[in-house]
């Protein structure tokens, strides 16, 4: 049985206990409100074994019950000696054995706990902190009222939330504009609340959106603009009012009132930005206009359909870019993912539909050209039919016509080299053959029949 199985089973066996009550386990007074994480001092991180120990002096509380105190008290020596994966082998093993001693279900729980935060905490002063917050979201599956469990957990949510926006800054410092609005919404993942984030997020929309041409755009708008700044000026004023009086319920709903009209201004100006078919400008004015207020229905709907057109026109992009390379499986790949996610580019996608089959047919014309320059008429003529036919119109450039006079150059060809065939005079037979030649060089044997003839009539 591997250390994986033996946790398997514990999420039904923890829904169990958490329904016929189990004991809350023992939390030290002691232990650090927020655990030492990879950055901190030395003697603080010699701290975090402490929730390691209360855990242990848990276990020792739960193993008293009767018939199994041997094999609890092995548990718990177990986890005293930081052999965590062994005591929750053990303790499967007495669950296995008293399926029905709520003690020993508290003692599988706390030894998983145990092995998780050991697990985590290693993990984090590796900083491989996504690793560990994974660790640590397991142990609050199964234990949210350990305290040191909710601690450690919060601790690597803010420790990665700290770590994006250090990175975002960086990024926004280096003028990375794209790479910084990614951090910080990263950042806004682990903690959604961080106006260090949400306040660079919004530095950085506004400045993505002037180099997509918008400074024109604002400047025309000057009045909207006038009319934010007064607005900008009354949340300040809201929000400094409720330093002073936090029972002041008016200047909280006078502060929404003015979040929600600057939402709806850049609701406005992502619309507009929508109809001139720039989803990217207008998916930044729905994010910040969801910055300002995050429940607006009109910005979120917005949002989701500008980012739905984005990722489209990114497709239609790609294919133009295959039409060019002639790689029309990939071309055709991309349209049909981005006509999926489109409402409002249907018409594109249907002209770059039409160019994408007028690319095909232009290399079977060229490859019908091709074989024609090469005098091979009769193959050129299946090749212009089968071209003329996939066009669905009747016709392709010039394909129509040449084929035409193909079908008549080989029907001239054919008729001379018939009478030639049925003659017994050679030198006419030679002029009927060098006409056959002169409409059509390459058909069958008229220039070897003709190269004999010449020999034949040259001898005295």
């Amino acid at each position: 049985m591997t250390e994986n199985d033996l946790r398997l089973p514990f999420g039904v066996a923890a829904e169990r206990s958490s329904r016929e009550g189990m004991a809350a386990p023992f939390v030290d007074p002691h232990a650090p409100a927020r655990p030492a994480m990879a950055s901190d001092t030395p003697s603080a991180m010699s701290r975090t074994t402490v929730p390691l120990l209360a855990l242990t002096l848990a276990l020792a509380a739960a193993c008293s019950s009767t018939g199994s105190g041997r094999e609890s008290s092995d548990v718990n020596e177990l986890v005293r000696s930081g052999e965590y994966a062994r005591a929750v082998q053990v303790a499967a093993k007495r669950c296995e054995r008293y399926p029905d001693d709520a003690k020993a279900r508290e003692e599988w729980r706390l030894a998983s706990v145990a092995l998780l935060l050991e697990e985590g905490r290693r993990l984090s002063f590796e900083r491989k902190d996504e690793e560990a917050l994974a660790k640590f979201e397991q142990a609050h599956a199964i234990a949210p009222d350990v305290e040191q469990v909710v601690d450690w957990r919060e601790a690597s949510l803010t420790k990665l939330a700290d770590k994006w926006v250090a990175r975002a800054v960086e990024y926004h410092a280096n003028d990375e504009l794209p790479k910084a609005s990614e951090s910080y919404e990263m950042a806004l993942t682990y903690r959604p609340d961080d106006s260090r984030a949400k306040n660079g997020l919004g530095r950085v929309l506004i400045q993505l959106n002037y180099r997509r041409g918008m400074g024109e755009k604002y400047f025309q708008t000057g009045l909207e603009a006038m009319q934010e700044f007064f607005l900008d000026q009354a949340v300040h004023h809201f929000s400094a009012t409720g330093k002073y009086d936090d029972d002041n319920e008016r200047a909280k709903r006078r502060r929404a009132q003015a979040d929600t009209l600057r939402a709806e201004e850049r609701v406005l100006q992502a619309t507009e930005l929508e109809d001139a078919g720039q989803f990217a400008a207008a998916r930044n004015e729905y994010r910040l206009a969801l910055l300002f207020d995050a429940d607006h229905k009109l910005a979120k709907e917005g949002f989701e359909r500008a980012q739905r057109e984005e990722k489209a026109a990114e497709f239609l992009r790609e294919c133009e870019n295959r039409i060019l390379r002639r790689q029309f499986t990939e071309a055709t790949k991309a349209l049909d993912e981005g006509a999926a996610l489109t409402q409002r580019q249907t018409e594109a996608f249907d002209t770059e539909r039409a160019r994408l089959k007028d690319a095909r047919l232009m290399v079977d014309y060229e490859a019908a050209r091709a074989v024609e320059v090469d005098h091979r008429y009769e193959d050129a003529i299946g090749l212009y039919t089968a071209l003329i036919d996939a066009s669905g119109q009747g016709y392709f450039q010039d394909a129509l016509a040449r084929r035409d006079t193909l079908v008549d150059l080989v029907s001239k060809a054919e008729s001379a080299y018939a009478r030639a065939q049925t003659t017994s005079d050679a030198a006419q037979k030679l002029q009927l053959l060098e006409q056959v030649l002169l409409v059509y060089p390459e058909f069958r044997d008229a220039a070897s029949q003709a190269d004999a003839l010449r020999a034949q009539l040259a001898k005295p």
